[in-house]
């Protein structure tokens, strides 16, 4: 049963859906006094539609348990009613992102960050295991980081019985300890191992398993039930910090609490380090503040949008629009150019596409109306342009700040916190038609941009990013459109499938925008 803004959950008012997962969903929401909630409910699977018994049981019980998990790092319960026709419980709602967001749009930290964040988690685990509860789920996108530090969610709630039972994400095997994936009983010494999957993610960029804990789920499931660990590139210094957690044996694991002390000394060597902005490289402070000051944007839009005294807006009228096709056998290029982005297939194409915006143009002139072009004898879907040419290059190195001198082989990121160095030389990938640009938007990642390749350029980006996966480290791949340089994504395997999403902590004018230069329509 979803719930609509404007509706009300208990005494709490729908502003918006958040997420949804397996178990419940979860909604933004404002209390009678007029604070901001997160408000989760269980999701039905009675076969009447109704709330399973078995399930509100395991709901009220989880919930009485949660009711005492009192901690600086974990999310404080205000209200909850696991009786309700809709059970459902309200938490204190934190506007930052999860550290998986931040891992793919600023990249790893160094080690020293880590262990700052490894300190807030572990403490955050001593106060969900004194309550009884054992979390389950500890992975990069269940832990949030505003400023003051880092917040534990979803413990007990979201996944309430174990991994073996809600049938896991894919994304959850990679963080998931070998005796859970095992179909064994969740301990504490689960949430160990899972604390240290994820803060090798932080160290390193990837799972500590072989090809970054991708492929098919039962061999993932397989590799994580028997402990294959692959630990390449995990620094020495955070090594005793970090494989003792991911033993295979759950008994040979550190407890939270010596988790913590082992970081507190390293950190009280920096007595005057408090925060974010003291532990923290500066593209992460600048994502935490962008993603804050988003959320209390699209949290203010929200209660305009369902108060009962919002004014209507009057909707501004679409821009004008031309949808482009390319014909089957435009010839004038070669095999070889296809596989390698030749300026051969680039110039034609590119001319075909010039001369149906003239077409578009001169007839939005002549008649004031929008035109639609389309070629009757295309087998093809119609194509959008980007408004400058979309170049996929690999990056060599990275280096904080901006580039000193820009040129051709150097980029600087949006925020200014990197510089990145392209290879020219080598592999590149030109696309001047895409088949589709999207703005959208999801809880973990925030405002982001989706495009869609023709087949040809689908292929064509998955060798690049496969090439770019065998390349040393940083293994990323910079999308540069005309001279901007708009994201630099980890490539750790091939990315196929023909769509990619470019991210950077947008806000929604940003995404929009970006999406009109892609050609959105």
């Amino acid at each position: 049963m979803r719930v609509r803004p404007g509706e009300r959950i208990g005494p709490y008012t729908v502003l918006a859906e958040l997420a949804s997962g397996g178990m419940g969903c979860v909604y933004l929401a404002r209390s009678p006094g007029g604070r901001t909630l997160a408000v989760k409910t269980l999701l039905s699977e009675a076969a009447d539609g109704g709330v399973a018994d078995a399930d509100r049981r395991r709901f009220a019980r989880e919930v009485s348990l949660a009711r005492r998990v009192q901690g600086a790092y974990t999310v404080s319960i205000v209200d909850a009613d696991a009786a309700a026709p809709l059970p459902w419980m309200a938490t204190e709602y934190i506007a930052a992102p999860s550290l998986r967001h931040l891992v793919e749009t600023c990249g790893p930290l160094p080690a020293s960050a880590v262990r700052w964040v490894a300190a807030g988690v572990a403490e955050a685990l001593i106060s969900v295991h004194s309550a009884g509860l054992v979390h389950r789920d500890v992975k990069p996108s269940n832990v949030l980081l505003p400023a003051e530090g880092p917040r534990v969610i979803d413990f007990g709630i979201s996944q309430a019985a174990d991994v073996t039972r809600t049938h896991a994400a894919l994304g959850t095997i990679a963080f998931t300890a070998p005796e859970q994936a095992r179909g064994e009983t969740s301990t504490p010494a689960s949430d160990v191992y899972s604390l240290g999957a994820t803060l090798f993610y932080l160290a390193v960029g990837r799972p500590p398993y072989r090809d970054s804990g991708s492929g098919p789920a039962l061999e993932q499931l397989v590799r994580v039930a028997q402990g294959e660990l692959d630990l390449t590139g995990l620094p020495a210094e955070l090594d005793p910090l970090i494989r003792p957690c991911l033993a295979l044996d759950p008994a040979a694991r550190p407890v939270p609490g010596q988790l913590l002390d082992q970081c507190s000394v390293e950190l009280l060597r920096r007595p005057d380090a408090h925060g974010v902005a003291d532990w923290l490289p500066p593209s992460w402070g600048q994502a935490i503040d962008q993603h804050r000051e988003r959320r209390a944007y699209e949290a203010e839009e929200a209660q305009r949008r369902v108060a009962p005294d919002a004014m209507t807006r009057s909707v501004l009228a679409a821009p004008p629009t031309a949808v482009l096709t390319r014909q089957e056998g435009d010839g004038g290029s070669t095999a070889a150019d296809a596989a390698t982005g030749s300026p051969a297939r680039r110039t034609h194409r590119g001319r075909r596409s010039a001369w149906l915006w003239g077409a578009a143009l001169l007839a939005l002139g002549a008649v004031g109306v929008v035109f639609l072009l389309w070629d009757r004898g295309a087998s093809e879907p119609g194509m959008v342009a980007p408004a400058g040419r979309l170049t996929f290059l690999p990056i060599t190195k990275t280096a904080p700040g901006a580039c000193p001198t820009p040129g051709p082989n150097s980029y600087t990121s949006k925020d200014g916190s990197y510089c990145a160095s392209v290879s020219t030389n080598g592999t590149r990938l030109d696309v001047d038609l895409l088949v589709a640009a999207r703005s959208r938007f999801d809880n973990e990642r925030g405002w982001f941009v989706s495009i869609t390749f023709d087949d040809e350029d689908g292929k064509r980006f998955s060798a690049l990013t496969a090439e770019v996966a065998g390349n040393p480290p940083p293994q990323q791949v910079a999308i540069i459109l005309g001279d901007r340089l708009l994201s630099a994504p980890a490539a750790y395997s091939a990315i196929s499938g023909g769509r990619i999403d470019i991210s950077g902590s947008f806000t929604k004018q940003e995404t929009e925008r970006l999406a009109r230069d892609l050609g959105a329509r």
